[in-house]
């Protein structure tokens, strides 16, 4: 009994896509990064959701799976003629804090949360697009300075 449950858990396990191969089905034609893969709650639903960053020579591309790798992933696309695609990260953000400091004005759809997290896309050279779940919209927006 015993062996069968370890064989049914190897099988399930390889059936399972990881998440540059569910990106890549989904998004095909970007080079994803596997190393900046990041597992949180992005949307304030209390799930783990998974996010990966990936580029073209014209983009950066965000893939954040909301229900899992075998759906169709939420993708923020960003030019990477503004931002510079060789050093661009994608870092967790934490949103406990009040955005109108920093902005001056209240961001539609933005909730301070100690327990969600946003997303920060960054390169080193320009302001990082902060990216947050939008309450209003029931999908992801973005600030920068």
């Amino acid at each position: 009994m015993r062996i069968l449950s370890i064989v049914t858990l190897i099988l399930s396990a390889a059936e399972t896509p990881s998440l540059p191969m569910a990106a890549a089905k989904f998004v095909p034609g970007i080079s994803w990064q596997p190393k900046s893969a990041l597992i949180a709650d992005f949307s304030c639903r209390g799930h783990r959701e998974q996010a990966i960053l990936g580029v073209t020579p014209n983009e950066i591309v965000i893939a954040v799976f909301l229900n899992g790798l075998t759906e169709k992933p939420e993708v923020l696309r960003y030019s990477a003629a503004v931002r510079d695609r060789r050093t661009v990260k994608l870092t967790i953000e934490h949103l406990d804090y009040d955005p109108k400091e920093a902005v001056g004005v209240d961001l539609p759809g933005f909730q301070r949360s100690r327990v969600c997290q946003g997303l920060n896309l960054s390169d080193g050279k320009i302001d990082s697009a902060h990216i947050y779940w939008n309450h209003d919209t029931k999908q992801f927006d973005d600030w920068t300075l």
